[in-house]
């Protein structure tokens, strides 16, 4: 225990140091929803959202502004794996756009888990009572989270790490994840809401000043999240371990 609090605490550590270095060390990987990011606000500018809370809710359903936010939304994914990839990359070799080095199977058996497997309890919705299909979802999301180190030791090119050890002794470092996840997230994602609520209203230089600034930021919430998900997996994958064996 005293080996796995070290690595955790070096993590927490290691988690904003890092993260925010990638603004300087893979401004491309950011990029990826930097850019879309300013181009949604630019068409929500344009559509007068900020102008008033009022016109806000009239334009959040707007099919234009959905249509940038769905290119938002792929592109905040891919920065999230770029730059989980791009740390891996950084520490054994290669090249974080280099997808020859995938572990493809891995990837897939990993996405399965988590988006397939992972959502059957929604089929029970509408069946049986919503407390009972949130707790049997909870659970299940539980059992199969080590399908998020399966992805990642995909998404790493990673073909070395028993896939058998991820369930048997991946837990406590699922955990660190899942804190490092929080703390990455949760404080640019409160600080993206504000953001939005600071530029209602506002004239001209403080609206683009502050879009501006909410674009980089969002790149810097993918740039944190995906180092949550490297230094997670890196504590669990060098964490020496019994029966190494798949």
């Amino acid at each position: 225990m005293r080996g796995f609090f070290r690595s955790a605490g070096r993590a927490v550590a290691l988690l904003y140091p890092r993260g925010v270095s990638m603004l300087l060390l893979a401004p491309g990987v950011l990029a990826l929803v930097v850019v879309p990011e300013f181009a949604q606000h630019v068409v929500e500018i344009r559509l007068g959202m900020f102008e008033s809370a009022e016109a806000a809710r009239a334009i959040q359903n707007d099919p234009t502004r959905w249509g940038f936010g769905y290119v938002k939304i792929v592109g905040l994914v891919l920065a999230f794996l770029a730059a989980a990839r791009f740390w891996w990359t950084r520490e054994h070799g290669g090249h974080w756009w280099e997808v020859r080095d995938l572990a493809w199977s891995r990837l897939a058996l990993g996405a399965l888990i988590i988006f397939g497997v992972g959502s059957l309890p929604e089929l029970l919705e509408g069946t049986f009572d919503p407390k009972i299909v949130t707790i049997i979802g909870t659970v299940w999301m539980l059992l199969t989270l080590p399908g998020l180190f399966i992805l990642l030791a995909g998404l790493f090119g990673d073909r070395t790490t028993p896939i058998a050890l991820m369930w048997r002794q991946g837990w406590p470092w699922l955990l660190l994840t899942a804190v490092l996840l929080a703390l990455a997230f949760v404080p640019a994602s409160w600080l993206h809401a504000m953001n939005h609520r600071w530029a209602m209203g506002g004239g001209p230089l403080k609206l683009w000043a502050l879009m501006i600034w909410d674009s980089l930021l969002v790149g810097l919430m993918a740039g944190l999240v995906g180092t949550a998900l490297h230094l997670g997996y890196a504590a669990f994958s060098t964490h020496p371990r019994a029966g190494d064996a798949e």
